[in-house]
């Protein structure tokens, strides 16, 4: 997938990142500090801890929100690695510890909280023990995280299997052993979010899911309402879920309306009446270019059943666009303003990686989002039934 970090890089980048990012440890002032609001306090709680092998070293303490981190205070732990915050907050919160640039440790924080936190030795960042008083739900996300990390790793294994087994039969278990273990990864992280507290899922769902659904964001929101709709977290899942419902299954799809390689334009709701594949693709996108011989035998096994792709190019230069559709005989429809990844279409559709995909009705009803491969053929042989 092209213009995307991924998360599996490391279990936890994308703690890392956002950490590094928004709030770089080396000093506490590289944190945003909150305006200076006369606010009541009503969230007490402690933390007391000790970070095995590390004396005199800065740790702090931020508050996580998916548009970034707060500063909520900052320490030094002694000459032994003790360290300690008392604090008063106005409100519950998720918040990352961080003593390092690499590892930052999510709690939740609730009042009462009391934490006692131990931070193992090793380079394992998931190396730490919480124990304490109203410490479950942090205690939740770590043990989820192992999890995920084991998930992980049985993944790895598996793709590094399937890159260097020669034996055909052994390499297509490798594939089924590595679909299952996506499978039980994806069923982990999606039980979670739909079973555990509200903020144990908002935390969840904004740094371990990449393809963001809104059933799962209203259904966090739910669970916070009546009580907790003033929350910053209710405010910014609500914003979320309003500025995404137009892309939801069952939705409308946008309009797009740009110019085809013949100079003329031509509209998605011309095509009204068709089962519709939008296709975000590129000249000089390798997984792209790799995906068209399915996309060609799919298209070449509907197009006379009422199938059609409105391929919608982020290319920037018209030669490439058009000599690429010449050369991949790419027989379909072909728009594209050739503005790259500011393409307006791509940022109706909050397209951050390509290939992407959005399947439309005839009625131009949102179908389903990112299918490919097989799955774009298992859901065309349903519809077309």
């Amino acid at each position: 997938m092209l213009k995307r970090i991924l998360f599996y890089t490391l279990l936890i980048s994308s703690l890392q990142l956002k950490a590094q990012t928004n709030a770089k440890p080396k000093t506490a002032a590289a944190v945003k500090k909150p305006a200076n609001k006369t606010v009541k306090a009503k969230v007490s709680f402690s933390i007391t801890g000790k970070l095995e092998g590390l004396k005199y070293h800065l740790l702090i303490l931020n508050k996580f929100m998916a548009n970034g981190l707060t500063l909520i205070d900052s320490t030094t732990s002694d000459v032994n690695g003790n360290f300690k915050f008392k604090k008063s907050i106005t409100a519950p919160c998720i918040a990352f510890l961080q003593h390092n640039v690499n590892s930052a440790i999510p709690i939740i924080i609730e009042n009462g909280s009391i934490f006692n936190i131990n931070v193992k030795s090793t380079k394992n960042p998931l190396d730490y023990e919480i124990t304490g008083t109203k410490v479950e739900k942090s205690i939740n996300i770590l043990n989820f995280m192992k999890r995920h990390s084991d998930y992980y790793s049985e993944l790895m294994e598996l793709e590094n299997t399937i890159k260097t087994e020669e034996n055909a039969m052994k390499m297509q278990e490798a594939q089924f052993k590595a679909m299952n273990a996506q499978k039980a990864m994806n069923a982990n992280v999606e039980n979670v979010i739909k079973t555990y507290s509200p903020l144990e899922s908002y935390f969840i769902f904004y740094n371990f899911i990449e393809e963001k659904s809104m059933t799962d964001v209203k259904s966090i929101m739910t669970r916070m309402e009546p009580k907790d709709i003033k929350s910053d977290y209710y405010k910014d899942l609500k914003m979320t879920y309003e500025t995404n419902k137009p892309l939801e299954i069952g939705e409308m799809a946008p309009d797009i309306n740009l110019p085809t390689p013949f100079g003329d334009t031509l509209r998605l709701s011309s095509l009204r009446g068709k089962i519709v594949l939008i296709d975000f693709w590129a000249s000089w996108c390798g997984p792209c270019r790799a995906e068209f011989p399915n996309v060609k035998r799919i298209y070449s096994q509907y197009k006379d059943k009422g199938f059609e792709i409105y391929a919608v190019s982020l290319d920037k230069e018209a030669v490439a666009w058009t000599s690429s559709i010449a050369s991949l005989a790419l027989p379909w429809k072909h728009v594209s303003d050739l503005k790259y990844w500011s393409c307006a279409p791509a940022k109706v559709y909050k397209v951050s990686s390509i290939p992407y995909t959005v399947l439309i009705g005839k009625d131009g009803r949102i179908i389903a989002k990112n299918l490919r491969g097989e799955a774009l053929e298992i859901k065309l042989e349903e519809l077309f039934q």
